[in-house]
């Protein structure tokens, strides 16, 4: 990793170390309501082979989508590069009673062996990342074969004047109504400028990777349903503006 790399992904530590205070309370990061929580469940079931699994949340923030794994009687790692959201993640692992461990390190570049998982999972990481594509690979290399890689994403913004609109119309009622920088938190734009998916990943782009690495069986999930439910919770203010392409891709080594 050159000087540069280094920089721009303490950086990207800081943002989510800022983050990692309010992360739980925005739409779409934590669980609001016991039916989303099944929802996620049943989906990642209908992906899961039998029996207890190794499972590593890579890029877990505060595990909130690990954490499903170990409810479900799982072994689960999660792995962060902001202590501070590895800090809650701890926390809300303690309180629930599961035996998860975490590690602070590199999501591109996870400090584990080879084939050491039978799942490895995230969700809403792959857009963060500087290189995507590598990322992908060294995920493949540390799951045992026939494990599977579980990648939640979505675009964030698909440059529409109608997307705008409904962000500005957001981000306004936001500052009125709660009083704060609704894009307080945001990458710089030189972290974005090393980012090749900074406005979301396209299904089709989450599939590329997922080729080129060489995995089977790819599996691609919309996931409306699981948006709807997390709309039911939101004010009008947040629904306005909560309307991505939002999707799963499972692929099996």
């Amino acid at each position: 990793m050159t000087i540069q790399e280094n920089q721009i992904k303490q950086n990207i530590a800081r943002v989510w170390d800022i983050s990692s205070e309010t992360y739980d309370s925005h739409e779409g990061h934590g669980i609001q309501s016991e039916t989303e929580k099944e929802a996620w469940k049943n989906v990642f079931k209908s992906l899961l082979p039998p029996g207890r699994l190794k499972v590593l949340d890579v890029g877990c923030g505060t595990c909130e989508i690990g954490l499903l794994f170990a409810e479900m009687g799982h072994h689960v790692t999660g792995l962060d590069l902001s202590e501070k959201m590895l800090a809650k993640a701890r926390e809300k692992a303690s309180r629930r009673g599961f035996d998860s461990t975490f590690k602070k390190g590199d999501a591109e570049a996870p400090p584990f062996e080879a084939e050491t998982f039978d799942i490895i999972v995230n969700r809403h990481l792959l857009w963060t990342l500087p290189h995507p594509d590598t990322a992908v690979r060294n995920w493949k290399k540390m799951l045992r074969e026939g494990g599977k890689l579980i990648v939640v994403d979505g675009v964030w913004n698909d440059g529409s004047l109608e997307t705008n609109a409904r962000r500005l119309v957001s981000d306004c009622c936001t500052l009125l109504v709660e009083r704060r920088n609704p894009r307080k938190g945001h990458y710089s734009r030189e972290i974005d400028s090393e980012l090749p998916n900074r406005h979301g990943v396209p299904p089709e782009k989450m599939l590329e990777y997922f080729r080129a690495a060489g995995f089977k069986s790819i599996k691609d999930l919309d996931l409306k349903e699981i948006m709807e439910l997390q709309k039911k919770e939101m004010p009008f203010r947040k629904r306005i503006a909560y309307n991505y392409n939002y999707h799963l891709i499972c692929g099996e080594k």
